[in-house]
């Protein structure tokens, strides 16, 4: 005979497997306690039951950028150092600066075994295009790191230096054809900000908007007359097809980018960089977000992780609790920064 305290948890485990609608999310609730009158997870269904499948890891850009660059490291290293036990795929669903895999993500609904990962484009996409969906719509995980952007042309351009821009820009803001990622984004903004230091109208920049690494190619191929990226460029500059004019970081850079110069040194008030993060979709189960935030932790602290920091130059800016918060300051950060060079929207 059940007695009536059996009877009421059996009462809510039935409740829970109705609301939970698939034994995943069951998983997901035994981990965190809820199976146990709300205390530590039982030794029944431990938290390390979870993942129990590959788990997806977004890029809503084209392979080769540094959305795409950042995604690969993140799932490589989280292998290599076996902080996750199953294979982390890296799906590339480029569109519409992001806004296509933040809406797929906004549909996917506490589904735990889907990650993205972003960077301002939370931000600066919805922004400028009046997109649905935001950061607002996602589960923020963890920001992992910042990097800046560097200036460059192809190796057969005429273009020889940082004054040459400025110059053809004083004589004409739209007279160069100039590509990098999505419009308002961290490339857009760096260019945006030369020509407002330089006393031109941002908004008639002749700005040529790519997906991921399909703004190498154009760059590569003559169809812009400059570009703008972010350090993963180092590459094709150290193999001779791309020449360097100018990063926008405060100082030089160390390692491969010592010898690269800097806007400010060329006596240009241009600095800025961009954040790469993690988002789970909305409603992602509270002990999944907790189990990703802690492996994060653990993979931000090894050699691993550091050599990839000091390799590419990436600022290590790590957060993950307080991630929401920063996210709502940057927000009204880049809103009145886009509204300033005529790029806001919404």
């Amino acid at each position: 005979m059940i007695n009536s305290k059996d009877f009421a948890m059996q009462n809510r485990r039935a409740r829970l497997f109705e609301r939970a609608g698939n034994v995943r999310f069951v998983v997901f609730l035994a981990a965190m306690g809820l199976f146990a009158g709300g205390g530590p997870a039982s030794a029944q269904a431990p938290q390390s039951e979870y993942p129990l499948k590959e788990i997806e890891l977004m890029i809503p850009f084209a392979p080769g950028g540094g959305v795409d660059l950042f995604g690969r490291t993140v799932a490589r290293v989280l292998s290599d150092e076996k902080i996750v036990s199953k294979r982390i795929q890296v799906v590339n669903k480029p569109g519409a600066g992001g806004a296509r895999g933040m809406a797929e993500m906004a549909q996917r609904k506490g589904d735990a075994y889907i990650l993205l990962g972003i960077a301002i484009h939370v931000h600066t996409t919805p922004l400028t295009t009046g997109t649905k969906h935001s950061y607002k719509d996602l589960t923020p995980i963890a920001k992992l790191f910042s990097e800046y952007q560097m200036m460059v042309v192809r190796t057969e351009s005429p273009i020889k230096s940082l004054k040459e821009v400025d110059a053809a820009l004083r004589k004409d803001v739209g007279g160069l054809k100039i590509g990098g990622a999505s419009v308002g984004g961290a490339d857009h903004m760096s260019v945006a900000k030369f020509a407002k230091a330089i006393g031109g109208d941002p908004s008639k920049l002749t700005y040529v908007a790519y997906s991921g690494g399909e703004s190498n190619a154009a760059i590569l191929g003559g169809h812009v007359d400059v570009g703008m990226g972010g350090l993963e460029l180092i590459d094709l500059v150290e193999g001779g097809k791309m020449r360097v004019l100018a990063v926008s970081a405060p100082a030089r850079l160390g390692g491969r980018f010592k010898a690269l110069p800097t806007f400010v040194e060329q006596g240009y008030d241009v600095v800025n960089a961009n954040w790469r993060g993690i988002f789970g979709p909305p409603e992602m189960p509270a002990a999944v977000v907790q189990y990703w935030r802690n492996s994060l932790k653990k993979m931000v602290q090894t050699k691993a992780w550091k050599a990839e920091l000091e390799k590419n130059q990436w600022a290590d800016t790590f957060e993950s609790e307080t991630f929401l918060a920063s996210l709502d300051r940057d927000h009204e950060v880049y809103r009145s920064l886009l509204q300033q060079v005529g790029l806001l929207k919404k």
